[in-house]
This record gives structure tokens, C-alpha cells and sequence, in this order.
């Protein structure tokens, strides 16, 4: 597994590497450059020198030594001139060595000189009393070239020990950096033992979606795991009495084989079967799974009322108003929506006398869905009575009294909101809104 701070570190070697190097040589090459303008503009005071040291005589020109600088004259003293005007003179520090006399100016490559030095030569054609006169002067460049040798060297030296210290301030930043994900390792740790429920939020603002996520998944578990512990305890509640009733008749059963006692123990075992569909039913109540299907209201939503009405009759109308919602994919688990639906549905076509609405809208808070019927309604005192487990207002009505239950807990799993009310039909109004979170977005995107 590779290493964060370690790549951190060779993309920084590697980035300062290349900046030492450029601005090591192009700082150096820079300088070299500017310095050999520099030069030029003074050799060319020393052509002017020279130029005003030749005289004309009666024989022609000649060259006035008693005004040429004396450096001229010691031996590789490293400045040089040659002056051909019909007759060449040459400077005495020059011995053997020759001068180009091309008149071009400033030689862009040095030319090799006495005694292994390197010279930056000045070549010009001038006219003295109408006679062409070509200079050449040079001057020793070989102490610049090592100093500037020594110059680079001790950038590199500066360059390399500048990586070392940013990778020590790199690796102290690192260290520090990593310190919120180190706390959240050991809080990781503790939540693993059960010492916490939940990640502290003071991290940095890169690690906060992270930790939002870890901390919605632990309250997700928890919500899963507080349903399994209450389903269990109503699967058991449930089932205690249909066992005792089955018990006992399987006794008399057993006692008088000629009773009529079998009808009673099918009739218990089927409440059984039914209480062990509802658990199923709940346990599967898990949104945001990664591999679920949608809820397409395009598709799903015909099929459901279908079945409601072949259930129901053809004389119940089931109207719906969706606006955009009726196209839209639901960012929401398919077999919850056809779960929290149908049981709405159902139990308002079960009171409804003739017309059930259904509406949906999709706005920036979430899913809103709102169930009507022209039923008889529900008196406001007995309203949260109902959505109780196993409540029924009219016993004489078919059904067990946990449907509208499956219902808040479908809601309280997605975090929603589920309210009753009155509706405009004269019967009873449920309005449910269901958020959509970012992980929901993402996993819908």
C-alpha cells in the first residue's frame, strides 16, 4: 500500500529538483549574459583608447605606445589587442596568440588565448585620415567562468539543502495534518467497543463530509438496530398469545379426538404466519442501499393502484396529482415507497366512500406526499392514537392495526415527518415528508 506522505515528498523532490536546476542555470546564464554586455561596452572604451593612440606621421600611421594602457604590455596580463592598419601592431601581453580582426562586433563563442585562458573579444573597423583601421581587443574571461562555476555549485549546495528542509517542514505540516484523522482512528476504536456512539465534529473542513457520512451510517445502524430489538419484542408479544390458544386447543385436541378443535388451531396458526410476514416485512426496512432499485413513479405508481383497486372495487376513485414527480425517479428505495403507498392507500380505501387523492411534489426540502379521502375522518385526539402498533378505532374494520405503524417507522428510518390532519374531502389527510439526504443524491446521480 503506498504511502500519502511519501508521495507528497517525491512530487516535492521532484518539483524543487527542477527548480533548482532551472533557476540555478538560468540565473547563472542570466548573469553571464548581462556581464558580457557589460564587457562589450568596455572593450569598446578600449578600442576608443586605442583609436585616439594612432597618430598620423609622414610615413603613414603609427601607434603612440606612450598612451597605451601599461597592462598591454606584461605578459598574459589577460588584456589583449591587434591593430591592422597597414601595418599590424600587436600588444606585448598578446605573444603568439592571434585575435580575430573580423570587425563583427562582440564574438558570441570565447576564444582560446595564451596560457589556457579564454577571451571575450571586441572586433571594429575604423577610418583614420581616410585609412581603414581594424581593432580587436579581448580580455580574460576564465575568472568569470570559474566563479560562475563556483556560483552554481553553491546554488545546487543551497537548492539541495532547501529540499531538505522543505521536506522536514513537509513531513512536520503531514504530521500535524494527520492528527484529526489519527483522533479519528482512535475514536473509530472506541465506537468499535462501544465507548461512543458517534465521531467528534471538530475536524477540518476537508475530513467533514467523512465524518458526516461515518456519523449518518452509526445513527443508520442505530435506527436498525433499535427496529430489530422492537420487532423481536412485538413478534414475541404477538406470537405469545396465538402459541397459548394453539397450545391449548392442540391439548383438547388431543384429549377429545372428536372435537372441533382443528378450525381453531388453523385459525391461530395462520395469525402466526401473518405476525412472522409482518416481522420480514419490517426487518427489511433498510433506504440508502447501495444496490436498491427506485422508485419510478411512472412505472410503479399504475401497478400499485391497480392492485388497490382490484382489491377495493372499480367504483373507488383513485385519483392522483403528481405534477413533476409523475416522471421523476424517486431518489428512494422501491420497495419501501411500494411499503409506505400501499399501506396509505390501503387503509384510505378502506374508510374512503368514494374518491381517494394522492399528491406528490418534489421541492428542496424532500418527497412530500399527502393521502386524502372523503371517509369519516379521525377525531384530532384519537389521531396519534392510530398510528400506535396494533390500535384500531373500529374493531368491526378488517386488518391487524400496525399498518399506519409500518408507516411511521418507515418514516422515522428515512428521518421524515408524518403529520394527520383533516382533509378537504372531509375525511383524514396524511402528509408525509420524506428528505433526500447527499448520499441518496449521489447514489440517484
Amino acid at each position: 500500500m503506498s504511502s500519502i506522505g511519501r508521495q507528497l515528498g517525491l512530487g516535492l523532490v521532484a518539483i524543487l529538483l527542477l527548480t533548482v536546476v532551472l533557476v540555478g542555470q538560468g540565473s547563472v546564464w542570466l548573469f553571464d549574459q548581462a556581464l558580457r554586455d557589460y564587457l562589450a561596452r568596455s572593450l569598446q572604451v578600449e578600442t576608443d583608447s586605442l583609436l585616439a593612440a594612432i597618430t598620423p606621421g609622414p610615413e603613414g600611421l603609427y601607434l603612440d605606445r606612450a598612451r597605451v594602457d601599461p597592462d598591454y604590455d606584461r605578459p598574459y596580463s589577460g588584456r589583449y589587442f591587434v591593430i591592422d592598419a597597414g601595418e599590424r601592431w600587436r600588444s606585448r601581453s598578446l605573444w603568439d596568440a592571434r585575435l580575430p580582426l573580423d570587425a563583427d562586433g562582440l564574438h558570441n563563442t570565447l576564444v582560446a588565448g595564451p596560457d589556457d585562458q579564454q577571451l571575450l573579444v571586441w572586433s571594429g573597423r575604423y577610418e583614420v585620415s581616410g585609412q581603414a583601421v581594424d581593432i580587436s581587443v579581448a580580455t580574460d574571461y576564465l575568472p568569470l567562468l570559474r566563479a560562475f562555476d563556483q556560483a552554481r555549485w553553491a546554488i545546487w549546495a543551497l537548492g539541495l539543502l532547501t529540499i531538505g528542509v522543505a521536506l522536514l517542514v513537509q513531513r512536520w505540516v503531514l504530521n500535524r495534518a494527520f492528527q484529526p484523522l489519527r483522533r479519528i482512528r482512535r475514536e473509530l476504536a472506541e465506537w468499535h467497543v462501544g465507548k461512543r456512539l458517534e465521531l467528534g465534529s471538530d475536524v477540518p473542513e476537508e475530513l467533514e463530509p467523512l465524518v458526516s457520512e461515518i456519523n449518518h451510517l452509526g445513527r443508520q445502524i442505530e435506527q436498525i438496530i433499535q427496529r430489530s430489538r422492537g420487532g423481536q419484542a412485538d413478534l414475541g408479544h404477538a406470537l405469545k398469545t396465538p402459541l397459548a390458544v394453539a397450545t391449548a386447543l392442540l391439548q383438547q385436541a388431543t384429549a377429545d379426538p372428536g372435537s372441533d378443535t382443528l378450525a381453531g388451531i388453523g385459525v391461530q396458526l395462520t395469525a402466526i404466519r401473518n405476525q412472522m410476514d409482518r416481522a420480514l416485512q419490517r426487518a427489511r426496512l433498510a433506504p440508502e442501499s447501495q444496490a436498491s432499485q427506485r422508485f419510478s413513479a411512472a412505472e410503479d405508481l399504475p401497478w400499485l393502484l391497480d392492485s388497490l383497486r382490484s382489491i377495493h372495487g372499480n367504483d373507488l376513485q383513485l385519483e392522483t396529482r403528481l405534477g413533476e414527480a409523475a416522471q421523476a425517479e424517486w431518489p428512494f428505495e422501491r420497495e419501501d415507497m411500494l411499503e409506505l403507498l400501499g399501506n396509505l392507500l390501503d387503509n384510505a380505501c378502506k374508510w374512503a366512500r368514494r374518491t381517494v387523492v394522492l399528491s406528490a411534489d418534489m421541492n428542496s426540502e424532500g418527497l412530500v406526499l399527502r393521502i386524502a379521502d372523503d371517509g369519516p375522518g379521525v377525531a384530532e385526539h384519537e389521531r396519534s392514537a392510530i398510528l400506535r402498533r396494533g390500535h384500531r378505532l373500529d374493531q368491526s374494520a378488517e386488518g391487524d392495526g400496525i399498518g399506519l405503524a409500518i408507516v411511521t417507522d418507515l418514516v422515522e428510518v428515512y428521518q421524515g415527518r408524518l403529520e394527520l390532519q383533516e382533509s378537504s374531502l372531509g375525511g383524514l389527510e396524511v402528509d408525509v415528508l420524506l428528505p433526500v439526504t447527499r448520499r441518496q443524491q449521489r447514489s440517484d446521480a
